[in-house]
């Protein structure tokens, strides 16, 4: 959108620019109208350049895209893979964590039950 814009400004501007040229030259008409030519050629060639840089942007954008799409799954596959492994380190000690917990919990309930007997 902004390109087209942008090219439109380009037109409505050149144009302008002629009109304005015809209106306040003091040259002769043949004089005025060579100018105009010129002017217009001159702009005719920096319309073209504009297009091909547009259309170089344009494709330099869309590879850039591509290949950001492949660094962020080749990302995202890596931390998910190192995810998985920390996980799988993680796993054995988590359960030794947990058999810990529950010694610790017959041990409480064994203390509870003995001061029970002494009270008793």
């Amino acid at each position: 959108m902004k390109v087209k814009s942008l090219l439109i400004g380009f037109i409505i501007g050149g144009t302008v620019a002629g009109i304005s040229t015809l209106l306040s030259t003091p040259a002769s008409g043949r004089d005025a109208r060579q100018k105009i030519q010129e002017k217009k050629e001159c702009i005719q060639n920096q319309m073209i350049e504009l297009n091909k840089k547009l259309i170089r942007v344009k494709d330099a954008t869309i590879i850039a895209s591509k290949e950001g799409k492949k660094e962020i799954l080749a990302f995202s596959s890596d931390v998910k893979s190192s995810i998985n492994k920390w996980k799988a380190d993680v796993l054995p000690h988590q359960q030794e964590l947990q058999k810990e917990l529950q010694a610790i919990e017959i041990a409480i309930h064994e203390l509870e039950q003995n001061i029970n007997i002494k009270k008793a």
